[in-house]
């Protein structure tokens, strides 16, 4: 049986990414292999590599991929959505549920499933048979309850790559636009008139940026303190940039946003996608009253941060929501999204700043931790 090489995390510890090798089994029914392409760098590893969110060890990580398909278990023709495949069609991967725990039988978010399987992230031990459980790795083994998505004609490596990043984006606009859409005709909710702040502009906050793009919002700020991230958030089409190195405390960035929007009370929609708890508090500042704010930045337990109830919650009666995951329909909404950006001519691809062999993944991680490179990280096999 031929093997596959991989990086896999051994135990707690960025030091303890090592190579290894399994070996590669052919699709049994209902399952897909898949030859990775390229797989993005993302913060939620290194959490994971410090503990802050729990896996089973020792694990193969990486979950932002794209790949083609090397072979199809029996009763396997199209992806997830009927769309007819093949080998050597381009291919990526959605959440899976379990379909028995108390939330897939009792509520519609499956992204909240207590078994969520997920390539790369909540999944099986590496040394368990298949193995091949995630990215960092030349091929996935793709299980019955991971569904599978086709991608679209024209895109290239690293536009695929950016899939799992934008299909974030695409669940948080949709809790976004969740705030009230259908009472728009009375000034309610959220609609691309409104001005939008991001806080953050690494991978996740540039996927927001384009997801917001394509659905016709113009006025939105993106606020960062690294320059060539900001430089990249222009480059896609963000009307203004703020540095926080600049302009140096919350209150004057907030003056700032109601400068750049022309509108007194504030942003109308605030995202925060930097995972750091003083951009949560901040958030709160920015958004106006009857606004929506959607936190999505703190996969992990970074720390608290203190909000006024009253001042920055009930007084400004706005709607404020988490985001936990994403689902197989964001997926099918976000393939939409990224054709569309393509054919307007966002590019989207140019958020994969670095590109490198699968061997240099430990080193990689490292320089993502230290936000050494202005943007997404890519590695290949």
């Amino acid at each position: 049986m031929a093997k596959g090489k991989a990086i896999i995390l051994e135990e707690i510890g960025m030091d303890k990414f090592k190579p290894a090798r399994y070996d590669m089994y052919d699709p049994e029914e209902g399952c897909i292999t898949a030859k990775i392409a390229m797989c993005g760098i993302c913060g939620t590893d290194v959490h994971v590599a410090h503990g802050r969110l729990e896996m089973p060890l020792p694990a193969m990580l990486g979950h932002e991929w794209c790949g083609t398909v090397t072979a199809l278990g029996k009763n396997v023709s199209t992806d997830y959505v009927g769309n007819p495949l093949k080998v050597g069609d381009y291919v990526t991967s959605a959440v899976g549920r379990c379909g028995h725990c108390w939330f897939c039988r009792n509520t519609p978010r499956e992204n909240l499933c207590e078994n969520i399987s997920l390539i790369g992230l909540w999944g099986t031990p590496a040394p368990v048979p298949k193995h091949f459980y995630g990215a960092y790795s030349e091929m996935v083994y793709l299980e019955p309850q991971v569904p599978v998505f086709k991608f679209p004609e024209g895109l290239t490596i690293e536009e695929m790559c950016m899939a799992e990043p934008m299909m974030v984006a695409t669940r948080v606009w949709k809790r976004a636009m969740a705030a009230g859409q259908n009472c728009q005709f009375d000034g309610e909710g959220v609609d691309v008139s409104q001005h939008l702040v991001i806080l953050g502009s690494g991978p996740i906050g540039m996927s927001i940026l384009v997801v917001a793009l394509v659905h016709g919002m113009k006025s939105i700020v993106v606020i960062d303190p690294i320059e060539e991230r900001l430089e990249v958030a222009k480059k896609l089409g963000a009307m203004a940039t703020i540095n926080p190195k600049e302009v140096d405390t919350i209150e004057k960035r907030v003056e700032r946003v109601k400068e750049l929007t022309g509108q007194p009370v504030g942003a109308d929609v605030v995202i925060e996608a930097t995972g750091e708890p003083p951009a949560f508090v901040e958030a709160f500042k920015h958004v106006r009253r009857g606004g929506t704010f959607v936190e999505m930045g703190h996969y992990t337990d970074t720390g608290d941060g203190t909000v006024n109830p009253h001042h920055d919650f009930t007084n400004k009666d706005i709607q404020c929501f988490g985001m936990w995951a994403h689902t197989k329909y964001d997926m099918k909404t976000d393939l939409a999204i990224m054709a569309k950006a393509k054919d307007i001519g966002i590019p989207f691809g140019d958020i994969i700043a670095k590109k490198a062999g699968i061997d240099e993944t430990p080193e990689m991680l490292k320089l993502h931790e230290d936000r050494k490179v202005p943007g997404k990280i890519g590695v290949s096999p």
